[in-house]
C-alpha cells in the first residue's frame, strides 16, 4: 500500500485507516501534525483509494483491504497503535478478529458493526452522479485524491464504497479475543454508528472506552478534531504506558 508517513522514526508506530471515498492523509488531516509530535504516524491509502490500487484479478471486498493492513502491520518492527475511521475501522476490526495480536491498541471512530437503515441512507449519498450534481466542488477534490488511479478513477471508487460490497458485519464473538485498550469514538448525530452497536462492542470489550462528541456527525475526527484531538492523543498515551517494553 501507498503509505505516507509522519514522526519521529523511534516513536510508537500508529496507523491511521481512512473511511470509504477518502485516503489517509485526507480523512486524518485535522489530526496529523498533534499526532506525529509524539508518535509515528502512519497513513495508507488501503487498496483502491488514492495511490494504492485494487491488486489485479480480486473483487473489491472486505478481505482485500484486511490482508493489505495484515501485510503492512505485520512488516512493522512494533506492534502499532491502530486508529480506524468509518471503512478503515470496519478493516481494522475484520483483521482484529483473526490477527489480535498485531495491535497495541485500538481506536475507532464512527464506525458501524451491522448493517441498519442510517449506514444505508449515508452510503446512497455517495453515488457519484448525485455527488457531483449536489457537491461540484467536492467532487474535484475527489477526483485529485484519486487521479492516481486514473482521471476517473473517483466515480469507481465512489460506486465501490456507496454499493455496500464490503461486510460491515463485526463478528463479536472472535474480538472477544482483542484485549489490548480500545476506544470508540461517535458523534451524538451520526447516522452511521448507533450506540446499541458501541455498547454491544463494550459488553465484548469491558475495558473499552467511549467518547460521544457533542453536536458530532460521522467524521469527528474532521469536523469536531479540537475535542477528538486531546482524547485520542491521551488514549494513545496511557495505551502506550500499559505496553511491555518490546525487543
Amino acid at each position: 500500500m501507498h503509505t505516507e508517513i509522519e514522526g519521529p522514526e523511534a516513536a510508537p508506530d500508529v496507523v491511521c485507516l481512512h473511511g470509504g471515498i477518502g485516503t489517509g492523509r485526507y480523512h486524518w488531516s485535522r489530526q496529523i501534525d498533534a499526532l506525529a509530535a509524539e508518535h509515528r504516524v502512519h497513513l495508507p491509502d488501503l487498496p483502491g483509494h488514492g495511490h494504492t490500487p485494487v491488486p489485479e484479478g480480486v473483487v473489491y471486498d472486505r478481505d482485500v483491504l484486511a490482508d493489505a493492513l495484515e501485510t503492512y502491520l505485520s512488516k512493522l518492527d512494533r506492534t502499532p497503535h491502530v486508529v480506524g475511521f468509518s471503512m478503515g475501522g470496519h478493516t481494522a476490526l475484520h483483521l482484529a478478529a483473526r490477527r489480535p495480536d498485531l495491535f497495541a491498541s485500538l481506536a475507532l471512530v464512527g464506525v458501524a458493526t451491522a448493517d441498519h437503515d442510517g449506514l444505508r441512507r449515508w452510503r446512497e449519498r455517495f453515488d457519484p452522479n448525485r455527488l457531483e450534481a449536489a457537491y461540484p466542488v467536492w467532487t474535484k477534490a475527489l477526483a485529485r485524491l484519486h487521479a492516481p488511479l486514473g482521471p476517473e478513477a473517483w466515480r469507481e471508487v465512489c460506486r465501490r464504497d456507496a454499493g455496500g460490497a464490503l461486510d460491515v458485519t463485526a463478528d463479536l464473538e472472535a474480538l472477544a479475543g482483542l484485549d489490548c485498550p480500545t476506544l470508540l469514538v461517535r458523534g451524538d448525530r451520526d447516522p452511521v454508528v448507533t450506540a446499541e452497536q458501541y455498547a454491544a462492542l463494550r459488553r465484548v470489550w469491558p475495558h473499552a472506552d467511549e467518547l460521544v462528541v457533542p453536536a458530532g456527525g460521522h467524521d469527528v475526527q474532521l469536523t469536531r478534531h479540537t475535542l477528538v484531538r486531546p482524547a485520542l492523543l491521551d488514549f494513545l498515551d496511557r495505551a502506550q504506558r500499559s505496553r511491555p517494553k518490546e525487543a
